[in-house]
């Protein structure tokens, strides 16, 4: 089953949540003030874990920048954040792949505060403590989603794959489709 629309929600969704201070574009300021709040609310801020999700943030700006930003001025539009994303230079898994999956694998390990190999419940919504708009019941509803076993943990495998899922797939039953509230 797919919902032709829901991927481009999920992208635009992203879109909203990275527009820090809702000017209606993205700029590096955005992305650095995105990586600040993630690092505040899983407690990470300046140690190595914190500095590798802060560069990974970076990383994938200066992606987006080279893939969005023709007139050079530091600032890529919803309309050109969404073609880029859901484009994906002709190919999406690899174009996700080449930050975002990197990016969601430091989050996932930087969550795993216990270091167990498993994000708990509590461990995933810190995260969205950071993400302001997603809310708490949409949060709860997506890592129950995510929890197919219901044991009350995700491993961090199924963390990225549930994130890939925001950015590329438009099938409802994927359970990463809800994360940010739009399956």
């Amino acid at each position: 089953m797919s919902d032709p629309g829901l991927l481009e929600r999920n992208i635009h969704a992203v879109f909203t949540q990275f527009d820090t201070d809702a000017d209606g574009v993205l700029t590096s300021d955005d992305m650095t003030a995105m990586a600040t709040r993630v690092c505040e609310q899983l407690h990470i801020a300046g140690s190595p874990a914190g500095a590798a999700i802060m560069d990974g943030y970076a990383s994938w700006w200066e992606q987006l920048r080279t893939d969005c930003d023709a007139d050079g001025d530091g600032q890529i539009s919803r309309a050109e954040f969404a073609a880029a994303m859901l484009a994906g230079g002709g190919d999406p898994q690899e174009y996700y792949n080449q930050q975002v999956a990197k990016l969601m694998g430091l989050l996932a390990g930087a969550m795993d505060a216990d270091g167990d190999g498993f994000i708990e419940q509590n461990e995933y919504v810190a995260l969205f403590r950071a993400v302001p708009g997603v809310a708490p019941e949409v949060v709860q509803a997506a890592f129950a989603r995510l929890d197919a076993d219901g044991d009350g943990r995700i491993s961090r495998d199924e963390f990225t794959a549930g994130a890939s899922h925001v950015f590329l797939s438009s099938d409802p039953s994927h359970p990463g489709t809800s994360i940010l509230g739009q399956a």
